[in-house]
């Protein structure tokens, strides 16, 4: 047992430099003073964080990252009579948004993972896969009414068809719907 008359440093020394069991042992559970305040410290801060789960600390308002959005898919689907919603897999496309998309024969490359061009044609629009049929490079849109694969020199028309250089097939189509106003596109990503 430990005298009580005895300094901390030794009670503590001759209580732990040689293996023994003598139960419950003070010295051996003391917990220093920075520790202590370490634990103390880490304690207040988990309880202030939280307090926060509800975006609050003290009257302000904690501020986060707005979510991710591609730029082509709208933060809420229009409201316009005759456009269509956009759903899971798919992306909203607003036509003014795209300067090529003005002419019929414009395409513009409007997702990038995965690759996916709109094209405007005569009577609507086309949306297609921009990975190569070839080898799977992604195609460039090279102006905006045509497009050239930069690995074999494939060349496609604006509504994705194969149309000379290396001979591969037709881009992969993509289903769309479009608004009655036909300036909202909702594209089918696969």
């Amino acid at each position: 047992m430990h005298n009580a008359q005895e300094p901390h440093a030794a009670r503590h020394a001759t209580a732990h430099d040689t293996p023994h069991d003598c139960g419950p042992c003070p010295v051996r559970d003391a917990v220093s003073r920075r520790e202590f305040i370490s634990m103390a410290t880490l304690s207040a801060i988990a309880l202030t964080l939280g307090a926060c789960g509800g975006g609050e600390l003290g009257g302000a308002t904690a501020v986060t990252d707005p979510p991710a959005i591609p730029p082509t898919i709208p933060s809420t689907n229009p409201t316009t009579p005759g456009t269509p919603t956009v759903g899971a897999n798919q992306i909203g496309v607003t036509v003014a948004s795209y300067p090529a998309l003005a002419t019929v024969g414009g395409v513009a490359k409007v997702n990038n993972s995965p690759a996916i061009a709109l094209a405007r044609t005569a009577t609507g629009f086309v949306a297609y896969s921009l990975r190569c049929t070839h080898e799977g490079t992604t195609v460039s849109v090279v102006s905006g009414t045509s497009l050239r694969c930069p690995n074999h020199g494939a060349l496609f028309a604006s509504t994705g068809t194969w149309s000379g250089g290396f001979r591969t097939s037709s881009l992969a189509a993509r289903t769309v719907k479009v608004s009655t106003d036909k300036s909202f596109v909702v594209v089918n990503l696969t």
